[in-house]
Order: C-alpha cells, then structure tokens, then sequence
C-alpha cells in the first residue's frame, strides 16, 4: 500500500480565536497535541503541520513534529493541497489543527474505508447528534448518507425538513453531525482544488459542497461520539475539562 500523508492545517488569524493553534493544553501548544494524536495513528506515513507563520512552525518543531511553511491561502484545504503537493503519497489525510481529542483509530477508519471502496474519492466523519437542540444549531452541520454510506447533503440547516402537514418527529435522528476531518485519494484531491466553488458551497460556507456538487464520492464513517473542537475561548475551556477527567 501507498503512504498516507496527514496534514495539519494551521493559521494564527483564526477568525474567532487568534493564536489558538499555540493555545496551551496541558503543557503543550493545541497543534501540538494534534500532531500528538496524528502520529498514534497504525495507518500514518508522516505528519506535516502546514502553516504560513514561522510562530507556529517553530512550536512544532520544538516538540519534535514536521512543520512545512506554505504561501497564504483562503482555505485549510489550499494549505493541504500545497503541502501534499510536495510529497508521494496515496492517501492525503487533512486533520484541523484544533480536534485535539479525536480517537486516532477513527483516522485510521478513515483510511481504511477510502481503501476499500474503489469508487471512492475521499472519505469523512460523523456522529449522532445528542438532541434536536444540537441539531438545529447552524454551526453543528448536518450530513444525510445513502444505504451505501455515501453522503448525499451537507447543510448548516436542519436535515431532514418536513413535509407541509408533518406533525413533527425525531428528524434528528435520520442526520448525523459532521466532524470536518477529511482522507482524500491523492488525486482525488489535486482535482477537488481545481474545481470552481459552487454557490451553494458559498452560501452554506462548506466546501464539501463542491466535491458533491461536482461529483465526488464521499463516503462518511461513523464515530460513536463527537469530540470537542476548538472553535472559541469558551471551547478551550471544555478540552481542558476533558482533557483532565479520567476515563
């Protein structure tokens, strides 16, 4: 089998929390712990923390990590595709530099799916959500799935809707939540940057809209529990407690 590449997109300008990338976690930068949990992972060739500022490179390698410095980029997913450019590999994993609590055995899940299916162009994660109050929030995006697995619609808007007369139900439960972690066929990849945004990837702000827009294949593997991401402050603040309770 080919090498898998994981690459940790990482930036200092992050719109609602600057600096979070060096943000302290027990001892060590966030990125760090990311790169940390990256490196557990059985499926894992090399993992590059890909960033454009020389704070957060130099953190990295601090701590014993790869750090490449990249060009400045609108998206994670450009900053991916320019370091993955520079390496062979197979399968390019685009890990957020901000999941310090994800399993690494769900990465591997990931790679381990785009292996085998083919037809398969990238494949992601998702969780059930905990209640119709997480479902309605737009910043919890939604995914429906076919029978096969593979994702049918992304939407930051509670999926599905219902039909006019509809009484109401656990619609919730026909969605998943969506962890924006991502292992692409490293062609796969090279093509989706490509490809033209769409307007409804502009108009929901996801870009996994323009993979199944311009036809892509996107398979979604299910986790039994979501994570904590660090979006804001207040989500440090969460990791922490986690991250310090047993068990």
């Amino acid at each position: 089998m080919g090498d898998v590449l994981v690459v940790i997109p990482a930036r200092w300008d992050s719109s609602r929390f600057p600096g979070k990338a060096l943000a302290d976690l027990a001892g060590r930068p966030l990125v760090v712990r990311v790169a940390d949990l990256a490196s557990r992972m059985a499926t894992a060739t090399r993992v590059v923390v890909a960033t454009d500022d020389e704070r957060i490179a130099a953190a990295v390698r601090a701590a014993g990590h790869l750090a490449e410095m990249t060009g400045e980029h609108a998206t994670g997913s450009d900053r991916v595709g320019e370091v993955a450019a520079r390496h062979d590999a197979e399968v390019v994993v685009n890990l957020q530099g901000d999941e310090p609590l994800l399993d690494p055995a769900c990465l591997d899940d990931l790679v381990a799916a785009l292996r085998a299916d083919p037809r398969a162009d990238l494949a992601t994660l998702a969780h059930p959500f905990r209640g119709p109050e997480e479902w309605r929030d737009p910043h919890a995006v939604k995914v429906l799935t076919a029978a096969d697995g593979r994702a049918l619609w992304f939407s930051r808007a509670p999926l599905p809707g219902g039909h006019p007369g509809d009484a109401g139900g656990p619609h919730w439960r026909l969605a998943r939540r969506h962890v924006g972690v991502y292992a692409y066929r490293a062609a796969a990849l090279r093509r989706f940057l490509e490809l033209p945004p769409t307007d409804c990837e502009r108009a929901e702000g996801l870009e996994q809209l323009r993979a199944l827009e311009h036809g892509l294949r996107v398979l979604v593997v299910g986790t039994g529990a979501g994570a904590v991401g660090v979006d804001t402050p207040a989500d440090l603040e969460r990791v922490r407690a986690a991250w310090g309770s047993p068990g």
